[in-house]
This record gives structure tokens, C-alpha cells and sequence, in this order.
């Protein structure tokens, strides 16, 4: 049944990422705020990343080679990307941030530049890899954007490190613990369209057999999922994305960051004894997780505030980069306003 699933899936969306086919009325019609499918009808503006100005450097870190960009002067903002991505889907974010921030993105354990380990998956862990680079790089108080696994991360870091992190963000998640488990389970109003992967990963020897060898078919369904337009990850990076998770360790390093599911949770539920005293916001892209991140993340701080990011899916770096940098910078430049506001912009509270 499980080889069936995963066939089916991948059959399914093989041919969705130029764009050139839709999926089912009827599916579409089961995912909240999805307003098109096809990807001239979404217009915006999208910053171009100043490459000649990003840095490329490398620290030692936990034991590992750690890679990660660098670019602007200012107050410091570090950005944690999420599965099946690396740095690279920071870029067109961080050109806007970059013109009066330091802006940091690593390559966290086992993607990008940096070194595919066989164990430490755990946000715990990885917070820890994160903690060393910025003690390394002299940042001693540092604003926060986690998206997706990397906001377990974010997470991490802030309550393992108290006064490091001064705000954070987080994008299109739920810890486990407080929400994650739930997407875990089979939906039925889902089918194929579910977030099968949560639960089918936490067996690594298994997804892993499965899943080698069709590594463009998994990010092929991977970047339609919950995607507002589905071709809003550029060719080119797609198959850089390829390119890094078919290298030998990778996928299974990916793998692992689900795996870690049952480890993240004890660690979470320890860390959330005591509320974080810092502001967070929550932010969900409006065709897919949306306000329920608010509602995940509300019990772990004393200050929490929610938003939608306009058209979006669950990839909105890619989807609506500036839209993203514009909720980033108005929510960590307003250094002076009381804790639990009635309302932040573009937020619920």
C-alpha cells in the first residue's frame, strides 16, 4: 500500500512544476485561499538578490563545516530555512533585508555546503550548530526568522540561549508537541494532497528505500504541495535543490529531520515550561497553513502575534519574497511599541 501511495503521488504531480497542467477542480476546491494555479495570473514585484554582494563563508561549528551567506551592515537578522531546501531560498528575502541589516542564512546540518552528518537532527542539536556560528561571528543579540523545520530551530535557540534572540518570526510550522503531530495523521478530505510525508519519514530505513533514485519526483511534488503557484520556484533552483539532495547522504540527512519528530517533541514540551519573553510572529502563507500557525505558536510566548502572507502557499519566500521582507521588516524595526499589542499590522492577536 505505502509503494502504491508514493507511485500514485509522484505520477500525480510529475508534470506540475513548469506549470503546464493543473490538478483536479476538486482538490483545489479543499485547499483554503488557493486563489490560482497558474502562475502569470499572480503579479508582483520581485527584489532581484544583489549576488555580488552576498558572501559565501564557511565556520567550524559542532563539529561541522558550516556554510552560510552573508550580506549588509546593520542590525542582525540570521534566517533558518526549511526541507527539502538551503540558503539558497533565503536570496530574493534577504536583498531587501541586506540594504540596512546584517543578514545571516546558514546551510543547517546535512543540506547545502554544509556537512551531512549521520545523527544530530534533533532542533536541539541544531540549534546548538546555529548558537556556535554566531558566537564565532561576535552576535550577541540577533533577530530571528525559523520557516518551516528551521523555526523548530528558531525555537531552540531562543529558549536554550536566553537573551541571544530578540525577536523572532516563524513561518509555516507547528512544533511538535503543539500541532505537528496533527498534520501527522491521514486526512481522508486530503487523500494524496496530505502531509503524508510527516508521518511516513519517521522511518528513515524505509522512506529512504523507497525514495532513492526519485529525488526529482519527490521535490517535484514537494514544491507543488500547498503551493499558491506552483512554478514560483525557478527552474534553476529546482535543479540545484536536485542537485544537493541526490548527493550521497543527503536525502537520508533530510530525512532525519523528520525522524527527529519524537526527540524534538520531549525537547519542545521541556523548553515550553517557561513562556518565551519574547516577541513572536506567526506568520502562514493564505493558501495553506494561514492563521493555524498563530494558533500553534500562541501558547509558547507572552507575546505573540499572527499574519497571513498574500499570496502564498507554504513556500512564500519563493511564492511572495516581497511580501515576506515586507512583514519581516515592519515587524522587527518597530523596537518601541508595548508587548501585546491589539493588533500588529496585517496580524490577528
Amino acid at each position: 500500500m505505502v509503494i502504491w501511495f508514493i507511485d500514485q503521488a509522484m505520477r500525480e504531480f510529475a508534470n506540475f512544476h513548469d506549470g503546464s497542467k493543473r490538478p483536479s477542480l476538486g482538490y483545489l476546491r479543499q485547499l483554503a485561499r488557493r486563489i490560482s494555479m497558474e502562475p502569470q495570473t499572480i503579479q508582483r514585484t520581485t527584489p532581484s538578490a544583489p549576488s555580488d554582494r552576498i558572501g559565501h563563508r564557511k565556520a567550524k561549528a559542532n563539529g561541522l563545516d558550516l556554510h552560510y551567506l552573508i550580506a549588509g551592515e546593520g542590525p542582525a537578522i540570521l534566517l533558518l530555512h526549511g526541507f527539502p531546501q538551503h540558503s539558497l531560498m533565503w536570496r530574493r528575502v534577504l536583498a531587501t533585508l541586506a540594504s540596512d541589516h546584517k543578514v545571516i542564512a546558514p546551510d543547517l546540518r546535512g543540506t547545502g555546503g554544509t556537512t551531512i552528518t549521520p545523527a544530530g537532527y534533533d532542533k536541539r542539536t541544531m540549534a546548538a550548530d546555529v548558537q556556535q556560528l554566531l558566537s564565532q561571528l561576535d552576535l550577541q543579540h540577533i533577530d530571528v526568522v525559523g520557516y518551516d523545520h528551521g523555526a523548530g530551530v528558531a525555537y531552540q535557540l531562543a529558549a536554550r540561549y536566553p537573551g541571544l534572540v530578540q525577536r523572532l518570526c516563524v513561518i509555516e510550522y507547528a512544533l511538535p508537541g503543539f500541532g505537528y503531530e496533527q498534520e501527522m495523521a491521514p486526512r481522508p478530505d486530503r487523500n494524496a494532497g496530505s502531509a503524508w510525508q510527516l508521518g511516513f519519514f519517521t522511518i528513515p530505513e524505509v522512506a529512504e528505500h523507497f525514495i532513492r533514485g526519485r529525488e526529482r519526483d519527490l521535490l517535484t511534488w514537494f514544491f507543488w504541495h500547498a503551493a499558491c503557484n506552483p512554478s514560483a520556484v525557478t527552474p534553476e533552483d529546482f535543479e540545484e535543490y536536485v542537485r544537493q539532495i541526490s548527493k550521497p547522504g543527503a536525502l537520508r540527512a533530510g530525512i532525519n529531520y523528520y525522524a527527529a519528530v519524537w526527540q524534538d517533541m520531549e525537547d519542545h514540551k521541556e523548553a515550553s515550561r517557561t513562556r518565551l519573553n519574547i516577541p513572536i510572529l506567526a506568520l502562514g502563507g493564505e493558501c495553506s497553513y494561514g492563521e493555524h500557525v498563530f494558533d500553534a505558536w500562541e501558547p509558547l510566548a507572552h507575546d505573540v502575534r499572527g499574519g497571513l502572507i498574500r499570496d502564498a502557499g507554504h513556500w512564500p519566500a519563493d511564492e511572495n519574497p516581497a511580501e515576506v521582507a515586507r512583514l519581516l521588516l515592519d515587524f522587527f524595526q518597530r523596537r518601541d511599541e508595548p508587548p501585546n499589542p491589539e493588533r500588529a499590522p496585517g496580524s490577528r492577536h
